[in-house]
């Protein structure tokens, strides 16, 4: 009886410490209406509800994640939200799995940010010239397919960043570096060029409403 009573009691322990852990988890993603903010212990900043950042929309994994990931990506929530299918979308998927069958990969395109913190910038760049040091650079820019469109000095948060745009082949993308306090964070956002325009609210959004703590 004794046996069955403290098997019980077991069961019901670790069932309590199992709803608190996932009770007293941070929550870094906070849903208002159409926007979502998002927050860790380095940063914050908002995103339409049809986006996401990876993995810490899941309340199932956030428990395990870090409150100071050294980067995130931030995507639309749905792989189908860019695509250069001309049909009716919801007729290629079936529980949110994309029919590749119907499809190919190349009808969904890459819209995608990802946030990337470090402690230095690589040896021999500085903010000027930071989008260099990305090995796609060295990689088109002899080939003669990356095409620098424009370097801008901005602020971020109120501090001090550059912000280059630049197209390489059929894909765009907006590099912005930001110096915080001796430390930099790069915020690389990318899309085709077909999708550039529509994506652009997005990725500005994301650097208009970033806080550095």
């Amino acid at each position: 009886m004794n046996s069955k009573i403290l098997s019980i009691l077991l069961i019901i322990c670790s069932a309590a410490l199992i709803a608190g852990f996932f009770i007293f988890t941070p929550t870094y993603i906070q849903s208002n209406g159409d926007v979502k903010h998002f927050s860790d212990n380095d940063m914050s900043f908002d995103i339409p509800n049809t986006w996401t950042v990876y993995e810490y929309d899941d309340p199932t994994k956030t428990p395990f994640l870090s409150s100071r990931p050294s980067s995130l990506i931030v995507e639309p929530a749905s792989k189908s939200t860019y695509s250069y299918y001309d049909g009716n979308i919801s007729e290629l998927e079936q529980d949110g799995v994309l029919n590749t069958s119907a499809t190919s990969a190349t009808d969904v395109a890459i819209v995608t940010c990802e946030i990337t913190k470090m402690d230095s910038l690589p040896e021999g760049v500085t903010l000027d010239n930071a989008y260099q040091s990305d090995s796609i650079y060295g990689i088109m820019e002899s080939s003669g397919k990356f095409n620098l469109d424009s370097a801008t000095v901005i602020q971020v948060d109120g501090k001090d960043a550059r912000q280059f745009v630049y197209t390489v082949s059929y894909t765009k993308y907006k590099d912005t570096w930001i110096n915080a306090d001796g430390h930099y964070y790069r915020i690389l956002c990318q899309a085709p060029t077909t999708f550039f325009d529509d994506a652009g609210s997005v990725f500005d959004n994301i650097i208009n409403t970033m806080k550095l703590k």
